[in-house]
């Protein structure tokens, strides 16, 4: 019953976006996806883990529109929509009414060229991504995270969408300079209006003021980037905090592009494991925690595209600190019902230790098919997470097929990772 009520669902939501184009003339993307998966899941309190595959199906689709005003005015926005199957990612955990769905004004701004060419200023929700790294992305200070619960089968930091931040902008273009500052204030409200506009946004707990210089020197891109938050992204401490970073790309020949970046922000904790034995953690405070990728893409005539890049990792743990880290894991998940913390949670999928890689090779088959292949490496371990994807291109529509799996023991990173196996499949409509 839950997965015919999705499948009406979706299809209904891509009727919607195959309807409003037509009227408003606006563009969308509509997406299918199904997500079979092998994962660790413990029953309840007290019992072993088991194997358990589970299939997740969700229906995507936003559209967006740009309109000038006229007087260098410009109104431009999108909205996003999901319907969700199993919204937890945990097949004991599913809404009540078998279909979880969601909405959110992703951007909408307006946009004054005050001066032709030099002076621009929005004011609005609109989303702010500085880097240009993909498998991890340091200057991305004011990232939110992917909206929906869609696999993400390219390995990429950035998601398919991402809600924005309500702020003003201003942004000054002289030469081969721009300088631009964005204010995004504290927005709190009650818990009834977060329920009544949980569709709509989100709450910003912080105030946040990134200023951005872009340089073109030569054919080098340089960015240097400086942001204040009272208490940062993700952060409880209420003192105003500082995040710095710079990064460069460039090209070298025709063939090869190269890109660094490097950030490091002020103030951040975690939680470090002191006796994996009795499962004993402590909090500890970073007063600089940086992060640094490097990296490069060479491309060939025939398309043949090679990425790789490296990841270091400032809030990660290495040596002694990271081997405890992972025994406690494994005595954690080995005794049933223990109160302790997740401490792996709080680095997420693949960031609790310091250095990373990540390898991708891509290329076309033919002139509608296509096949890549990566790995995001814990290069501590070794372990991580590898993938290949199919993407076979028609008039509008896109079809991705993608097979991915943790490897590595379980004294590593990714061997203690719940997935065992994913597959994935993407059907999208460009309208």
């Amino acid at each position: 019953m839950s997965r015919r009520r999705t499948a009406v669902g979706a299809a209904a939501l891509l009727a919607c976006l195959g309807a409003a184009p037509a009227l408003w003339a606006w563009e969308g993307q509509g997406m299918i996806d199904t997500v079979p998966t092998a994962a660790l899941v413990q029953p309840g309190a007290g019992q072993p883990w088991t194997q358990t595959e589970f299939t997740e199906l969700t229906a995507q689709g936003a559209l967006s529109d740009s309109q000038s005003l006229g007087s260098g005015l410009s109104l431009s926005g999108t909205a996003w929509a999901m319907a969700d199957s199993l919204p937890s990612g945990d097949p004991r955990v599913t809404p009540a009414s078998k279909v979880d769905l969601q909405t959110r004004l992703l951007e909408l701004k307006l946009s004054w060229e005050a001066i032709p060419g030099s002076l621009i200023w929005d004011v609005g929700k609109k989303v702010i991504h500085p880097s240009s790294g993909f498998f991890r992305t340091p200057l991305n200070v004011m990232s939110r995270g992917a909206l929906g619960n869609s696999a993400n089968i390219s390995g990429s930091a950035v998601g398919t969408w991402e809600e924005g931040w309500i702020g003003t902008e201003v942004t000054f273009l002289t030469g081969p300079a721009s300088f631009s500052n964005f204010f995004s204030p504290r927005l709190r409200w009650t818990g009834s209006t977060d329920q009544a506009l949980q569709y709509v946004t989100q709450q910003q707990p912080d105030f946040q003021d990134l200023a951005r210089v872009d340089l073109r020197l030569g054919e080098a891109d340089v960015r240097l980037l400086g942001l204040l938050s009272s208490g940062g992204p993700g952060s409880a401490d209420p003192d105003v905090l500082a995040t710095l970073g710079a990064g460069v790309d460039t090209n070298v020949g025709d063939a090869i592009t190269v890109r660094a970046e490097a950030s490091a922000a002020q103030s951040r904790t975690r939680l470090e494991v002191t006796d994996a034995a009795t499962l004993q953690t402590s909090t500890q405070t970073v007063s600089w925690a940086p992060s640094a990728l490097a990296g490069f893409t060479w491309t060939n005539a025939d398309q043949l595209s090679v990425m790789a890049e490296y990841w270091y990792n400032g809030l990660g743990l290495s040596g002694a600190a990271y081997t405890r880290l992972i025994d406690y894991t494994r005595t954690r998940r080995s005794s049933l019902g223990s109160p302790a913390p997740d401490v792996m949670d709080q680095f997420g999928t693949l960031t609790a230790a310091q250095h990373y890689g990540f390898v991708r090779v891509s290329g076309k088959i033919d002139d509608s098919l296509s096949a890549a292949a990566w790995t995001a490496m814990n290069l501590q371990d070794p372990s991580g997470l590898s993938a290949v994807v199919l993407t076979l291109t028609h008039d509008a529509w896109t079809v991705n097929a993608s097979a991915m799996d943790a490897w590595g023991s379980t004294r590593t990173e990714a061997g203690l990772l719940p997935m065992l196996w994913r597959i994935d499949l993407q059907v999208s409509l460009f309208l």
